[in-house]
């Protein structure tokens, strides 16, 4: 993953506040709290001051964390409705239990140990929170004593701790009207069709930052205008309170947008407005050419880096994406320029690894680009310094 800066103009960042913020946000949360229940108009404005929403809407990435516990650890109700997973986050369940055998006695009696203690726990919380959905499932978990039963439970909310429980309308029904209108106040397909393109050229990327490895080039000529997907790090769809806020939108691919990345409520995850790949060594390359020269004898391998950035290479699957065929002719192209300066001209080598422009010349690796416009580029330095022996670093 690659670290970005973004910058926005003061003159864009005044039409944001006053488009954004000034005419539509705050007129829409004030009309909102108006139909909610005087006991939840209290508490809404507690947190939702107009000084929050400004500061939520313009806070820098290494705030975002703190405004999603200030929401959801003050505002339950919107945490139970949106980001279950985080709703739950205290509540003592190891995953292995989906796996658990419930063959013998000794297995049943321990699941529903397992089981007892969970239920405890629920009804703690349900009753500290005054929550709506867990005296259902409290329910339900009560009434069960068959092993496999119990297991299909236990299953089920670990999924909802896992974030893959999507609340169905019969359950979304009994929340207050204004929890289930929450979102329309963040209308983000509104304001994207009049600032998208602004944020995307302003961020100057050709290259998906999340994978370095999908085109993502704003185009901006008449007639053939695109831009990629501005995917909400914190999914608007578990914190529909960060659907307008610029530090959580990043321009991505739609491969890792929609396919790996989807609703995960990336708690945890490295923000690439915060941190990316340092310049130590990320890939490493295995291959022999015993039975032929071609791609098929190439295998591309990930170095665990020890940090949670870890996660979200594992996340964006970034060692599938950097074994694909293009990479790896690329990399078989390398290698074949490699050996044939090392048998033909071995003298002139050191000159070329000593001269950035013969690099890019000589060997296609051009170590003046910055991976927010070339594709792979930390795969590319790291293959050149994995032949050369040298320790060249990427550009920022």
């Amino acid at each position: 993953m690659i670290k970005i800066n973004p910058t926005y103009s003061e003159d864009f960042l005044s039409r944001y506040v006053t488009n954004v913020i000034t005419e539509r946000l705050i007129p829409l949360f004030n009309n909102m709290i108006l139909t909610a229940p005087e006991v939840d108009q209290e508490r809404i404005l507690e947190i939702f001051s107009e000084e929050f929403i400004h500061d939520l809407v313009l806070c820098g990435a290494e705030q975002l964390d703190e405004k999603i516990f200030t929401i959801y650890d003050h505002l339950y109700v919107l945490s139970e409705r949106y980001c279950l997973e985080y709703y739950l986050k205290d509540i003592d369940l190891d995953p292995s239990v989906v796996s658990m055998p419930i063959r013998k006695n000794v297995d049943k009696d321990r699941i529903r140990t397992i089981h007892t203690r969970v239920i405890d726990d629920l009804q703690l919380l349900s009753n500290e929170r005054q929550s709506i959905y867990l005296p259902l499932i409290i329910n339900d978990m009560q009434g069960t004593t068959v092993a496999s039963q119990i297991k299909e439970q236990l299953t089920l909310l670990n999924s909802m701790m896992s974030g893959n429980h999507i609340l169905n309308d019969e359950i979304k029904r009994l929340y207050p009207d204004w929890v289930n209108d929450f979102p329309n106040l963040f209308n983000y397909n509104a304001m994207s069709q009049i600032f998208g393109r602004e944020i995307t050229n302003s961020m100057n990327l050709d290259i998906c930052p999340y994978c370095n490895n999908e085109d993502i080039e704003t185009i901006n000529e008449e007639g053939a205008e695109t831009r990629p997907d501005l995917d909400h790090f914190f999914p608007k769809s578990k914190f529909p309170f960060l659907a307008l806020t610029l530090s959580n939108l990043i321009p991505s691919g739609n491969r890792c947008n929609q396919k790996y990345k989807k609703a995960k409520s990336m708690l945890g995850y490295v923000h690439p407005y915060i941190d990316g790949i340092k310049q130590n060594t990320l890939f490493d390359f295995n291959y022999t050419f015993d039975e032929g020269r071609n791609i098929d004898a190439i295998d591309v391998k990930v170095i665990n880096q020890s940090s949670n950035i870890d996660r979200n290479l594992d996340l964006f699957r970034i060692e599938a994406t950097h074994n694909k065929n293009n990479v790896k002719n690329w990399f078989l192209k390398l290698e074949e320029r490699y050996q044939l300066l090392i048998n033909c001209e071995p003298d002139y080598l050191n000159e070329i690894l000593d001269n950035d422009n013969l690099v890019r010349a000589r060997l296609d690796v051009d170590i003046q680009k910055s991976p927010r416009k070339e594709e792979y580029q930390k795969l590319k330095i790291d293959a050149l310094n994995f032949l050369s022996g040298r320790d060249y670093n990427m550009t920022d």
